[in-house]
């Protein structure tokens, strides 16, 4: 799944461990749970250098931003958060000018609008991607190469991944897509998940399912080995993620193949919990600010933040007398409607047993 900072803190701090320490083969299995704990029991005592206190102080910022923020209900609190968190990436940047996932974190949140954010990140994708080049170039011992292929890629890879996933929202569908490719080229396993950035913004192109279909195979190690099992699983279907269900959906209904929409959306009923509430209320959850955000695959959290990162799709016909929006038919299906009463039905009953327990 997406960039987890924590993870990528404690493994750059414990790298310049064993660069300070002089340890060599990296892969010193002692150090390596020595550095774990200092990092559980107090991550500053490892922080050393700029570049060190820098990166730390994102994954700072990311913590509040992307995994404390949003579940706040306080406008105060929130205001309060998000204030630290600009503080913090302040701080990040003047330690490090060259600390580009603190400059990208930061104009996220400073921007007037999303169109904004994206033309910075348009504008300086060449500077990222130079200074990542010096990076590989410059790398002259086990350490520095260490880092240079895969931990000193990673603040380029997430800077496409957000210009994929703003430009979709900015209806840029095309350099959303174009961005996704590139960044696959990159990194082919897609650690930063840009595929499914990648079929919301094929569905938006108006693609046909025969295009999906060929994009997946052009990407084979991306989609490969899904993580997801179905709840009710179905040999003669292959497990899928929820963009991908959904952008299936949205292009058979755009088809008007209302029964080939079903068909999917039946297919998604099966793979994730709760969906039935999910497709009804359709909550939008906010943009990682580090990355996306990381959730359990399979789960319902990973079936809200794709239908939330589905808006684009979702709005379609909004407004339109003579279509309500694929929303609306989502919402109103007769599957998500008779899922959406079992549910009830079932919690009903949870209460009224509990009720039974508590009397006896």
């Amino acid at each position: 799944m997406a960039f987890d900072p924590i993870q990528e803190d404690c493994l750059r701090l414990i790298l310049e461990l064993l660069r300070r320490e002089h340890i060599y083969p990296l892969d010193n299995a002692a150090v390596i749970e020595r550095g774990m704990t200092q990092y559980q029991r107090d991550p500053d005592a490892l922080v050393k250098t700029d570049r060190d206190r820098s990166f730390h102080l994102v994954a700072k910022a990311a913590e509040l931003a992307d995994y404390r923020v949003p579940f706040l209900t306080d406008e105060d609190q929130i205001n309060k958060e998000d204030d630290r968190a600009e503080a913090i990436l302040r701080e990040a940047v003047e330690l490090d000018p060259k600390n580009w996932d603190a400059r990208r974190m930061l104009t996220a949140i400073c921007a007037n609008s999303n169109d904004e954010y994206v033309s910075y990140l348009l504008d300086n994708r060449a500077a990222v991607e130079h200074d990542i080049e010096k990076i590989v170039e410059s790398a002259d011992n086990p350490y520095d190469e260490e880092y240079a292929q895969d931990l000193g890629k990673r603040p380029y890879l997430r800077w496409l991944a957000a210009l994929s996933s703003r430009a979709l929202i900015a209806g840029q569908y095309k350099l959303s897509l174009d961005a996704a490719r590139d960044l696959l080229e990159i990194a082919p396993d897609d650690p930063a998940d840009v595929r499914y950035t990648a079929m919301l913004a094929l569905a938006k192109l108006e693609c046909d399912i025969a295009d999906l279909k060929a994009f997946k195979a052009e990407h084979p190690r991306a989609f490969a080995a899904s993580p997801i099992q179905s709840r009710r699983p179905d040999r003669s279907e292959p497990r899928q993620d929820a963009w991908s269900l959904l952008a299936q959906i949205n292009v058979l209904y755009r088809a008007f193949d209302f029964e080939g929409a079903s068909h999917v959306l039946r297919l998604l009923l099966r793979t994730y919990p709760h969906t039935s509430q999910a497709l009804f209320y359709q909550a939008e959850f906010p943009d990682g600010l580090y990355a996306r955000v990381n959730v359990m695959p399979g789960s319902q959290d990973e079936l809200i933040l794709a239908i939330s990162e589905a808006t684009p799709l979702l709005q379609e016909g909004l407004g339109a007398p003579e279509n309500a929006g694929f929303a609306v038919w989502l919402a109103n299906h007769e599957l998500v409607q008779s899922a959406l009463d079992e549910d009830v039905a079932q919690l009903s009953a949870m209460v009224n047993a509990a009720r039974k327990r508590g009397n006896n």
